[in-house]
């Protein structure tokens, strides 16, 4: 929501103040007059009838814009306190202070030398005047103060009672200690205070705030007069029976917090001396019934650090960011590509070779007239024929000239000019391409990254539903084993499976460390738990336990290359928690360039998966890699298989590749169909698929060398290897044999390679 700060005049006058206005003038008024009242409380605060420490504490500790207006307040509060007598002990106070004001002015926002001047003035006075006659009680309890006040001072500075705390509970402690001096015959302001700001809570459903508040402001009450204490008990009943038996609902919570008071009062106190502090008691409750309902609607307890928030609210908070991250990056993207189609195209043809020579070289010359107005056909179609020559040679020569220059006076200038104009053209011509090139490639990965963002940020709003049991249970495990999480959740996601993750300060563990956690952890979840996947980073190591899948992968590959000992072609085999990969990239062409480009490709595709990415992003990702790769032209195909291990759901994905082969119920098929390899134009032209797998399903990626004498004898090899039951390694090895053996009948060598995936259930 947005509110306008006024209607400005002509000359920048305000002419129609809002609200907002009104209350952006008067809020640092109300800060400073709250931080008198606050001062003239801890001022005229006495705790067991002798220490005085609110006073200086509070000028030690609030904001730099309160603690003036605390201080004056707290030397009212101790001159009024007196009844006006100053007494040794008011005067000692009134320069503690005085040097604690003097202090900050002079070094803001310095705590410790604050703290000197003001515990150091009330200390050295009472000093002072102890050893006079006035004997070792004042400096005793100068003493008590001056280290009371540092304390609550600190306090404040590192807890700010702006914010819900132990600031608000200081500065709270201060106010009840302050009203709890007070009495006017059986009544007693500060259990009315007290009873209505714990009612106030409780009934707002912060039962923390509530139970904290009721136990400081009970201490603060007994130890302004201890005949408080039967109030202070019967108002901790009262908190802990709201707070427990109906937090949030007004009503109910009314009658739990009177019932709690009763009882705890009469507990303590005898039913003759109870009436009194009741009666305030339920003036409290009265205050509570007459506020606005706004004021009570239940809100949840707020955390008093980010390290405490609940994990989804932290996971929201994420997704919500990572989706404005992405929102913001492509909006970027589409900005460069708007404002580049925006732009004013340069027409730069051969036409723009003409007009440089011409004003490079005719332009001075005696002949211009003629050549270029009276003669202008002739000399055209001569600086045309020029084009071939340039084009293939990048220079000309005089004796090149066409018929239509031949009567140019300066041939040699002629042709050096020429050459010039043409180099500069196609240099020009050159690095806009290059120019568009780049930009292309950092829109596409702008765009794909902020694809792959959107998932995360999808993934992560969607975090499952949380077993509190569960995780306090796996907490208490390790920190049983010496290793206290920071943080453990244990949770179920959509289809109901369960994972946990445990982040933990950095630490190593062993294959055998890691099957043990995961068996033990899975006996608390009552689940049977995979090995967990290990994170580090950061100087804190992330635990991931899932549940085990009920299918498992076998993997098996086999290559040969067209000659020597390099294949460009390049697999890449492995499981991450819940799915199976296999990847099979061909680089274009054979040898070691083709190598380079086809494990570039598998790799960056591998480390693109296990990070989270789709296998569309990945391909975005990895053909903006390759067209980068270097000047001369890269390109290799992406032939993807990416199997969920719970569900049997299999999503192909090929760019460029060769048909695949899939094996399910004993009958094969081929999938995929001709596209483009990654890296040879601005974006992917790649095909998706999704199929459904079952136990003893194979599926095969072979690269276009593979297929050399056609698909037909592939697709029966591996129907009869599947009927057989050939394990993945021995399948790939017989199809990249037979395949070397036609090929070499062919005479077409090409790199080699087989890639098998069975699926079996889970033991």
């Amino acid at each position: 929501m947005t509110e306008r700060m006024g209607v400005l005049s002509s000359d920048g006058r305000c002419l129609q103040p809002s609200p907002l206005a009104a209350r952006a003038m008067l809020r640092p008024a109300a800060r400073r007059l709250a931080a008198v009242g606050i001062g003239f409380a801890g001022g005229w605060a006495v705790l067991y009838g002798a220490l005085m420490p609110f006073g200086l504490g509070l000028t030690l500790g609030l904001a730099e814009d309160c603690f003036a207006p605390c201080a004056a307040g707290a030397a009212l509060g101790l001159l009024l306190h007196g009844l006006g007598a100053l007494s040794l002990r008011s005067l000692c106070q009134l320069c503690a202070l005085g040097a604690a004001v003097a202090a900050r002015w002079l070094l803001p926002q310095k705590f410790v030398p604050a703290a000197l001047a003001g515990c150091g003035t009330l200390t050295g006075m009472a000093l002072c005047f102890a050893l006079g006659s006035s004997g070792a009680d004042l400096l005793l309890y100068s003493a008590a103060d001056a280290l009371l006040a540092a304390g609550i001072g600190f306090g404040l500075r590192k807890f700010a009672p702006e914010r819900p705390g132990m600031g608000t509970l200081l500065v709270g402690a201060a106010v009840a200690a302050a009203l709890g001096s007070v009495r006017w015959g059986w009544f007693s302001p500060g259990v009315l205070a007290c009873a209505a700001a714990e009612l106030a809570l409780c009934c707002r459903a912060q039962k923390f705030a509530a139970l904290s508040g009721s136990a400081v402001l009970g201490a603060a009450l007994c130890a302004a007069d201890p005949a408080l204490a039967p109030a202070a008990a019967g108002l901790g009943c009262a908190t802990a029976a709201a707070a427990v038996l109906a937090p949030g609902r007004r009503v109910e919570t009314l009658a739990a917090y009177a019932g709690g008071c009763v009882s705890g009062v009469l507990c303590v106190q005898p039913p003759g001396n109870a009436f009194g502090l009741l009666f305030s008691a339920c003036g409290g409750m009265a205050v509570v019934c007459l506020l606005p309902g706004g004021w009570l609607v239940p809100v949840a307890d707020t955390p008093q650090s980010g390290e405490n928030a609940p994990a989804p609210a932290r996971s929201a908070a994420a997704s919500t960011r990572l989706e404005a991250v992405a929102q913001s990056l492509s909006s970027l993207a589409e900005t460069v590509n708007a404002v580049y189609e925006g732009l004013p195209r340069r027409r730069e043809g051969f036409r723009w070779v003409i007009d440089n020579v011409h004003d490079t070289l005719c332009f001075n010359c005696g002949r211009r007239e003629t050549c270029w107005k009276q003669e202008y056909t002739a000399t055209m179609a001569g600086m045309e024929a020029l084009r071939p020559l340039l084009e293939q040679n990048g220079s000309v020569e005089t004796a090149q000239l066409p018929g239509q220059l031949s009567r140019c006076i300066h041939p040699a200038a002629l042709c050096a000019a020429a050459g010039r104009s043409f180099a500069l053209y196609r240099s020009r011509k050159e690095a806009r391409i290059h120019s568009e090139a780049m930009r292309t490639a950092l829109t596409e990965q702008y765009s794909a990254v902020a694809e792959a963002l959107g998932v995360l940020s999808e993934q992560l709003g969607r975090p499952g539903d949380p077993e509190p049991y569960k995780s306090s249970r796996v907490a208490e495990f390790f920190t049983g084993l010496g290793a206290p999480p920071q943080e453990c959740a244990v949770t179920l996601d959509d289809l109901g499976r369960t994972h946990a993750a445990v982040t933990l300060p950095r630490t190593r563990f062993t294959p055998q460390e890691l099957a043990a956690l995961a068996g033990e952890v899975g006996h608390i979840c009552r689940r049977t738990l995979e090995v967990p996947q290990v994170l580090s980073c950061k100087g804190m190591t992330t635990l991931l336990f899932s549940e085990r899948p009920a299918l498992r992968a076998v993997f098996g590959a086999a290559s040969a290359a067209a000659r020597g000992e390099v294949s460009g072609d390049a697999v890449q085999q492995f499981c991450s928690p819940t799915a199976a990969q296999m990847i099979l990239c061909d680089g274009m062409g054979t040898g070691r360039p083709a190598a380079v480009d086809g494990n570039l490709a598998a790799e960056l595709t591998a480390r693109l998966l296990k990070a989270g990415f789709t296998a569309e992003l990945a391909a975005r990702l990895v053909n903006v890699a390759l067209a980068l790769k270097s000047e001369d032209e890269s390109g290799a195909t992406l032939d993807l298989i990416s199997v969920d291990l719970y569900t049997g759901t299999a999503r192909l994905f090929k760019a460029g590749a060769a048909p695949g082969f899939l094996v399910h119920g004993g009958r094969v098929r081929a999938v995929g169909e001709a596209t483009l390899p990654m890296g040879v134009l601005g974006g992917v032209n790649g095909q998706s698929r999704v199929v459904h797998l079952t136990a003893g399903d194979y599926a095969v990626l072979v690269s276009d060398g593979l297929l050399v004498d056609g698909a037909g004898w592939v697709a029966k090899q591996v129907e009869l290897s599947a009927a057989a039951g050939d394990a993945p390694e021995k399948l790939a090895e017989t199809l990249v044999e037979t395949a070397r053996i036609r090929a070499q009948k062919t005479g077409r060598p090409d790199d080699i390679t087989a890639a098998v995936l069975r699926l079996e259930k889970s033991g």
